[in-house]
């Protein structure tokens, strides 16, 4: 295709990412860590500096999750901004989230591109991203992870240019070090810059470290085999990174104490769900790492390109890897979130390399049948049900979890001097009630003898929750259930009163 055609339908696929972004962004309420991030947000807009606010009282907290206030900041900051110039809604907040996921179907085709030398392939990575249900997700929330996942994608990028990239310019100093030790210094800043950023924003950034080693270890194998030589820059720097480590532990062992013996590859309680999550975009998942497999085996056999293959298969498996064995935190579909675009580059170059083949055994119709193929796989593949499903974004669900339903039947009920027991840094949805909040712990249940001390203060109140059984003690529970004068349940929250 002409570079014009391919504008006009990257544009159009740029075009369908925001449309899918931006609809109706802020018919589903806040959820979550959403909360925490419109609370430090607003908070910066309205101080200067990373201070929670509080809504209900229209002021500053001092205890509404402060030490993580000052979390992914550079994201944070740039959702600040927008309340200098828009009202302050979940639109608005969320906006900044589908700019960066348009920055992300715009980086997914330049680094698809450049990865497997091939703009079609370029095209389907960005449409396959276009229509992702986790881009989608994520990038309709306020949360950095619409951001992480461009910027980790592109201090890959560079990383893998600075580091393999052959230089070709007429710089003498530059030049000289790529012939002497073969890295690219263009690129030195890039890649610090993106790699830098990408650490503010998550600590998952050091994933590139495993990421780095297996591509080390792949490429001194590739170089034994071929040139029955270990003298070369992958086996050294591999040599003199272990060597690092060990000399760091010998002097600082303490470093490495987050990981005991046992947890180092924890095969007995390894997150096997993280195998399905990071193809959850899609119909079949057997049809999924069948495409990212055939991909994979294709561009390998590309001899311009076997590096970029070889790095595009480390980033997928490694982070995948570390997923499954070594991470400690709790599952979740938002960390592994970042690592997508890899398995997504992987699989657009599966789907093009199946259409190209059938394409070829029909020589007099190869384009007409490419196209159709192609279109009847990208028809296929997606899971497009997603879209008409009760989880769409676009549906309001009634069972979903609603706080700013639940709220609203609050502030239109409550009475002068009622005091409301929920957790009080959801305030963003009783904006100004000025009441008194009896602050919800977390992880900790209310005795009954709390909550009958609690009646006993304040004659008169409620209790809003969104899980009434994992906050309140069974006792406690039946206690309230028997001597509420009115209690409903309100897009999956539910409500107490008493007086």
């Amino acid at each position: 295709m002409s570079n014009k055609k391919i504008g006009i339908i990257l544009f159009f696929v740029i075009l369908l990412g925001g449309f899918l972004r931006f609809y109706k962004l802020g018919q589903q309420p806040f959820v979550t860590d959403e909360f925490l991030d419109i609370n430090a947000t607003y908070g910066y807009f309205k101080t200067g500096h990373w201070l929670a606010w509080d809504f209900n009282l229209d002021q500053v907290s001092d205890n509404l999750y402060t030490p993580r206030d000052e979390r992914a900041w550079p994201y944070r900051i740039q959702v600040a901004q927008l309340f200098h110039w828009f009202s302050l809604t979940e639109a608005t907040a969320r906006s900044m989230s589908v700019i960066w996921g348009i920055i992300s179907i715009i980086s997914l085709y330049l680094t698809a591109t450049y990865f497997t030398k091939n703009k079609t392939i370029g095209l389907i990575s960005a449409f396959l991203f276009t229509v992702s249900i986790a881009g989608i997700t994520f990038d309709r929330m306020i949360r950095m992870y619409a951001m992480f996942f461009p910027v980790f994608l592109l201090f890959s990028w560079f990383l893998f240019r600075f580091f393999e990239e052959e230089y070709s310019g007429r710089i003498a100093i530059i030049k000289l070090i790529w012939n002497k030790f073969g890295i690219n210094l263009i690129w030195f800043l890039p890649a610090t810059f993106f790699g830098l950023l990408s650490f503010h924003l998550h600590p998952l950034t050091l994933n590139m470290g495993v990421v780095f080693g297996a591509y080390l270890v792949v490429q001194s194998c590739l170089a034994f085999y071929q040139k029955r030589t270990i003298l070369n820059k992958y086996t050294v720097i591999l040599f003199l990174t272990l060597l690092g480590f060990i000399i760091v532990y010998i002097n600082n062992p303490q470093v490495y104490s987050f990981y005991s013996k046992k947890d180092l590859i924890a095969f007995d309680h390894a997150r096997w769900r993280y195998l399905q999550a990071i193809v959850s975009d899609y119909t079949s998942i057997i049809l999924a790492y069948g495409l990212i497999v055939f991909g994979f085996y294709n561009l390998k056999k590309n001899s311009k390109i076997k590096k970029e293959s070889i790095w595009l298969a480390c980033c997928f498996l490694g982070i995948l890897f570390s997923a499954v064995f070594l991470w400690n935190e709790v599952f979740g579909l938002r960390f592994i979130f970042f690592a997508m675009s890899f398995g997504i580059i992987l699989l657009s170059s599966g789907i093009y390399f199946l259409t190209d083949k059938i394409g070829k055994y029909f020589p007099a119709y190869q384009k007409k049948v490419f196209i159709g193929v192609l279109t009847l796989t990208l028809l296929i593949v997606p899971n497009y049900a997603y879209f008409f499903s009760k989880e769409s974004p676009y549906r309001k669900d009634e069972t979903k979890t609603d706080y700013r339903s639940a709220f609203q039947y609050f502030l239109e009920n409550k009475s002068e001097g009622d005091a409301l027991l929920t957790r009080n840094f959801r305030s963003f949805y009783y904006k100004n009630a000025q009441a008194k909040i009896i602050n919800k712990e977390w992880n900790k249940k209310i005795s009954l003898d709390e909550l009958k001390k609690i009646i006993i203060e304040n004659p008169s109140g409620w209790i809003v929750t969104g899980d009434p059984r994992g906050d309140i003690e069974k006792d406690a529970l039946k206690y309230l259930e028997e001597n509420s004068v009115d209690k409903k349940k309100i897009g999956g929250v539910q409500i107490y009163c008493w007086n």
